[in-house]
């Protein structure tokens, strides 16, 4: 167990669990609390497989640390989804960037941990090498995770980003559900099971209508 270990109510965290190929081809779940901050109060997106093979230095460096304008849209872009849940999704998004910021200011130092895994990690390593599973047990969420809690060290530099961090309110989910949740993938399941049965009936069903179209020119022709 690392330093961190925050669980939010009805979740289970599982750090590199043995069964992650299961969510191959699915998004994943960049979800970031800074330090003692609680995970209902965390900033989240979700990102595409392809980040997946990122360093996760390149990750934050490209949209967290010394983001290009685009990067900037492109993150707030897939924020929109999600800000019915949490409309402070996009100040969240800005507020990280300023500690980052303010830290390398002050010639301080950024640390990075896994929530329920381990830290500081080194950089260098890819997403995908430290992705979890966090599953909810009404099955609203059920995704690979990247949880990434941040330490801020700006020699004694006061942060009132931590401050106001702590007065955002706490994100309700009830009634939501994840774009890879275990409720989808039942409806998925269930569907592709209904398409398989009219698949297989489909042949029977054109050759009954045959027999009974053959039979009915037969009783006319008598």
């Amino acid at each position: 167990m690392g330093a961190y270990a925050k669980t939010a109510p009805g979740e289970t965290l599982t750090y590199r669990p043995f069964d992650l190929s299961r969510y191959e081809g699915e998004p994943f779940c960049l979800r970031i609390t800074p330090e003692d901050i609680d995970l209902e109060r965390c900033f989240f997106v979700y990102l595409d497989e392809t980040f997946e093979d990122y360093s996760i230095r390149r990750l934050f460096q490209d949209y967290f640390v010394a983001p290009k304008p685009d990067r900037v849209d492109e993150l707030e872009s897939r924020l929109e989804p999600w800000l019915r849940i949490d409309p402070m999704l996009p100040k969240k998004y800005a507020m990280l960037r300023q500690l980052i910021a303010r830290v390398h200011a002050q010639s301080g130092r950024v640390l990075y941990y896994i929530n329920h895994g381990p830290g500081p990690i080194n950089t260098e390593e890819s997403v995908r090498n430290h992705l979890g599973t966090s599953v909810f047990a009404d099955g609203s969420f059920n995704d690979k995770i990247l949880d990434v809690v941040l330490e801020f060290h700006a020699d004694d530099e006061s942060l009132p980003e931590l401050d106001q961090w702590a007065q955002f309110r706490r994100t309700d989910t009830a009634g939501v559900t994840g774009p890879t949740s275990l409720v989808r993938r039942r409806r998925f399941i269930t569907q592709m099971v209904v398409a398989l049965i009219a698949l297989l009936t489909l042949p029977l069903m054109i050759f009954s209508c045959r027999r009974a179209n053959n039979g009915g020119f037969g009783g006319g022709m008598l």
